[in-house]
């Protein structure tokens, strides 16, 4: 049968809606073959090991860039965070398109490897020059460097990482297989960003007599730029390879795509926020990440400054993965007895309540004091709730994701893994943005900390409003995602539903079209 474009029609609404039948259609996209059994093993795991080339450019942009460029080179905070809004931005632009692109392109080696291939090498290259920009440039210099090369890596990287979470959620079909996959990249993601945490501050950054926090010592970051840009490489390559032969489970097209315009993109962007559930979550993620792109800002000044732990200390918080564990381990137990929205809901307050408590609790003079060496530990144990919470959110959101594919293919006859995936991407970049931007205003301007503070030489005015602002005043706007998630209405009653219909689609001959 010759395949031709689809001519969408609206489902029946009302009670008949899920059992009410559809008119034949002629797929656009087939699976060159049909999985019997579930995902093997290995493919999760070549498919997780995707998450460590994120997991370590996030840590240097969140933990060393803005520290690097302002304390250590001199570069106005309020510039570097304005750099770091712009690049971020960008990046939030080129996901749609480069989803949209993903899910429609066609070759040998299907939809979304050839983007993956495509990053390679300007991702390892971009890398390594963030953290090696040459000696002696101007502020103008410095500034524009720092724009080139973060805006090289996160536009490059798009075309890695956009097309390998659609990978994942079309490896499976199976409700709780999905929640599986999803587990198994957030497990290596956190074990081995733990591994690579520790490894740099005990290796490349530790304490010594010229400083006692080797994060403001200019002379280590070469060594980190080459360690950091290596390892994105084999991290990156692992997947694309790892999943090759997957390609024939994936959906594929089965003839030339439809051109895709820039309106046709952001018709289809506009499409997938017309599911409410999926909605819902993305206003979610958008607070989420404004709240998390403020507050990134601020984690490593508290800690150098505020809590003044050297770097042989905060290594230690890494072992917080013994409570992300906890929850890979436990993801399926809770999702037995609950829906994916109310867990992901009562994680993210739970989070907010222990994001909050931290600074609290040296209020109240709780907190040993800094310097005492249980401090670290109290720390530790209050991390491992911190990340057993917030690796929760993180794997009920993913799993969630995938079921709203279900039900716009339901609704609207299309699969849109890459659009989705990329609408996700641009509501927590673009507003992730703005909070860099307002971080680094409110550290130049409002918490008017120092460019060449060191630890235990900041004033307690200083120190107290930098606490106030990342510990209680922005953590609190996480109420308003967790109202939203209060709405999410599509349980697994509804879901199994939808794919019961999508199921005889199937069998009549019709395929979900994918654009």
């Amino acid at each position: 049968m010759n395949p031709h474009v689809y001519v969408e029609h609206r489902p029946p609404t009302g009670a008949n809606r899920l059992s009410a039948g559809t008119e034949p259609r002629a797929p656009l996209f087939r699976r060159a073959e049909q999985r019997e059994g579930r995902v093997p093993v290995w493919v999760k795991l070549c498919q997780g090991v995707g998450a460590l080339p994120g997991q370590h450019k996030d840590w240097a942009f969140n933990t060393l860039l803005l520290l690097y460029y302002s304390q250590v080179l001199g570069l106005p905070a309020s510039y570097a965070g304005a750099v770091l809004s712009i690049a971020l931005i960008l990046d939030a632009v080129s996901d749609p398109l480069v989803g949209a692109y993903s899910d429609n392109f066609k070759a040998k080696y299907g939809r979304r490897h050839p983007f993956m291939l495509a990053a390679v090498i300007p991702v390892a290259a971009s890398a390594f020059a963030l953290f090696a920009p040459p000696v002696g440039l101007s502020t103008t210099g410095l500034t524009v460097w720092m724009l080139i090369a973060t805006v090289t890596l996160r536009l490059t990287f798009t075309l890695f990482v956009v097309p390998w979470n659609a990978v994942a959620a079309e490896l499976s079909q199976d409700y709780r297989e999905r929640t599986s996959i999803i587990t198994y990249r957030m497990a290596i993601g956190w074990i081995g960003g733990v591994i690579f945490i520790f490894a740099m501050y005990s290796l490349v950054f530790p304490t010594s007599e010229a400083y006692s926090n080797s994060l403001l010592d200019a002379s280590r970051y070469p060594l980190f730029a080459v360690i950091f840009s290596l390892l994105v490489l084999i991290w990156v390559l692992i997947p694309i390879f790892g999943t090759l032969g997957q390609i024939r489970f994936l959906p594929q097209p089965t003839a030339a795509a439809p051109r895709q315009s820039l309106h046709d993109m952001w018709t289809r962007t506009v499409l997938a926020l017309k599911s409410r559930n999926f909605r819902r979550i993305f206003l979610a993620t958008l607070i989420s990440s404004a709240v998390l792109g403020t507050g990134q800002v601020f984690d490593v000044y508290m800690n150098l400054f505020f809590w003044e732990f050297s770097t042989e200390d905060i290594r230690w918080l890494s072992f917080v993965v013994i409570g992300a564990i906890a929850s890979f381990v436990t993801a399926q137990f809770w999702q037995r007895g609950f829906e994916k929205s109310q867990i992901m809901g009562w994680s993210l307050l739970a989070f907010t309540a222990l994001a909050m408590s931290k600074v609290l609790l040296r209020f109240a003079n709780v907190w040993p004091e800094n310097g005492d060496p249980s401090l670290i530990w109290w720390f530790v144990g209050h991390g491992c709730l911190a990340a057993y919470t917030g690796s929760m959110v993180l794997i009920m959101f993913a799993s969630m994701v995938a079921d709203t594919v279900d039900e716009q293919d339901y609704e609207h006859g299309l699969r849109q893994e890459g659009i989705f995936s990329a609408g996700i991407a641009f509501a927590g970049k673009a507003v992730t943005s703005l909070g860099l931007m307002i971080g680094g205003f409110l550290l130049d301007f409002v918490i008017r900390m120092p460019r060449d503070g060191v630890p235990g030489g900041v004033s307690d005015d200083t120190l107290f409003r930098l606490a106030v602002t990342d510990g209680i005043a922005i953590p609190a706007f996480n109420l308003l995602a967790f109202w939203l998630l209060t709405r999410y209405s599509l349980d697994r009653h509804r879901l199994s539903e939808i794919q019961a219909v999508l199921k005889e689609r199937s069998a009549a001959g019709e395929e979900p079209i994918q654009q």
